[in-house]
């Protein structure tokens, strides 16, 4: 994934709108690339910072920073993958199960 790819989904990672196989490649290229990390932190804040100030502030928005909405995808990555592997096993188990009763 190139530095020009990335940079386009920076809006859509922010508004949580990246498919999970994107998502991955999107947090691998940021973990190996600075340049883009640096660029991300620096968008991140820009941006969210602009939608934080047009808010209602009744309603009382919490702010994350780059680093933990990071954070917060790459957990929501590993449930992700964490519910395919066991969607995976109990087809295995149904298959092996479906065997037996022939």
């Amino acid at each position: 994934m190139d530095c020009k790819e990335i940079q386009k989904w920076y809006i859509p990672f922010i508004d949580d709108e990246l498919s999970p196989k994107e998502l991955a490649a999107f947090l691998e290229h940021l973990d190996t690339c600075q340049d883009c990390r640096e660029e991300y932190d620096i968008y991140y804040m820009m941006f969210t910072g602009i939608r934080h100030l047009e808010q209602d502030p009744v309603k009382g928005s919490v702010w994350i920073d780059s680093g933990q909405k990071l954070g917060y995808a790459a957990e929501y990555l590993k449930r992700c993958r964490r519910r395919h592997w066991i969607k995976l096993m109990a087809l295995g188990a149904l298959c092996v199960g479906i065997l037996f009763l022939l």
